[in-house]
């Protein structure tokens, strides 16, 4: 099996399920508890904390856990707009995760008003048109760090400048990014990420809420680490989140290298391809490469590969039931590269003998459209 996927999810590193296992085991007890082993696992908690929050340069106390990303991004969108019900219009735009739009819209369906930043040449949002948008009432910027389909990186530090400037919240999924990209976070209200994408386990994400905002939380009831997310604690996913976040920061460098080596030969030998178009460009970072093949139907694809024990994907694995691919037809305006646009998404772990297999039964499935 050829897994070229990871920007859909990667395996769980050894070490970090080891430490999963070693906390799910020993120190499994609910850490509100006031017994020895329930103080115990509030201390592994609250170690556990302090490790990501000195990673991501935020405090403790500004670390919600929630199940995953996309809950993080419902608690931010729909937290603040309960909290400042005041203001009704939020700015967003056409490349974020189906876990920013459904939210957007359910609040578009009672009477928030959200505009969409047009993106300029490059794929990367178009700051003046993004400026111009800003409306007295505007309660929130809500706009991805890295496009999931496309790898293509935004100027969230600019941004987020902006809206600071402005008086208004910046929200920012970070999930594409966390680990593969410095991210700095000064200037940013909230953030989503989720360990799945780094080498940890599923189940596990948070959203950084800087002491400065407020929210309404969507789970009340029951005590947690935090007033903002009501829940037992997860003491063995935070620990293992934690243990992930490390490995994925410490060996950033090394990782980032060895994926642009992989990326380098592969976007070389697929440039030799006369209906192969990149769509991925100089913006996007090394593990994400969008191409799109003329004339093809991305989901059988993707099927195809599937029969030949590879692993690829059309779009995000999130993204809905549309069968193109709204992040490459934002930049392309193009629909017949939306809709046969694939995504190779690599990691340190894939070997160059697997991309060479990979272009074999590419070159194997262009002969055919051939015949």
């Amino acid at each position: 099996m050829i897994y070229l996927d990871y920007s859909a999810t990667t395996p769980i590193d050894e070490e970090v399920l080891m430490r999963y296992v070693h906390v799910e085991r020993h120190t499994f007890a609910n850490a509100n508890s006031k017994h020895s082993l329930g103080l115990r696992a509030n201390s592994e908690i609250a170690d556990a904390t302090k490790k990501i929050a000195v990673l991501l340069n935020v405090d403790p106390s500004e670390i919600i856990y929630t199940s995953c990303a996309s809950e993080a991004n419902n608690t931010a969108i729909k937290g603040v707009a309960l909290k400042y019900p005041h203001k009704k219009h939020i700015i967003s735009s056409e490349l974020e995760h189906s876990s920013v739009v459904a939210p957007l819209t359910y609040l578009q369906e009672n009477d928030y008003v959200i505009d969409m930043v047009n993106l300029d040449e490059l794929g990367r949002y178009d700051l003046n048109h993004l400026e111009s948008l800003i409306k007295e009432d505007t309660l929130l910027i809500s706009l991805v760090s890295v496009d999931s389909e496309t790898g293509i990186r935004q100027p969230i530090e600019e941004i987020a400048k902006l809206a600071k400037s402005k008086n208004i919240l910046f929200h920012c999924d970070i999930t594409q990014a966390l680990g593969k990209c410095p991210i700095d976070l000064s200037d940013i209200d909230l953030a989503s990420c989720s360990a799945h994408k780094i080498y940890g386990p599923k189940g596990i994400g948070l959203l950084v809420k800087k002491k400065s905002v407020s929210l309404v939380p969507l789970i009340h009831g029951g005590r947690s680490t935090t007033s903002f997310r009501s829940g037992t604690p997860q003491n063995a996913l935070i620990c293992a989140f934690a243990h992930a976040m490390e490995h994925a920061f410490w060996n950033m460098e090394t990782r980032v290298q060895r994926v642009k080596e992989l990326r380098t030969f592969l976007v070389k030998q697929l440039s030799l391809f006369d209906k192969i178009s990149i769509n991925s460009n100089e913006f996007a970072i090394d593990q994400i490469l969008n191409i799109s093949i003329q004339g093809i139907d991305s989901d059988q694809w993707v099927m195809k590969f599937s029969d030949r024990d590879i692993c690829i994907s059309a779009r995000s694995a999130c993204s809905g039931k549309e069968n193109f691919s709204k992040s490459v037809y934002a930049i392309t305006k193009d629909n017949g590269r939306a809709t046969s646009s694939l995504r190779i998404s690599l990691s340190h772990l894939t070997t160059m003998d697997q991309l060479r297999a990979f272009l074999d039964v590419l070159e194997d499935f262009l002969k055919e459209m051939g015949d």
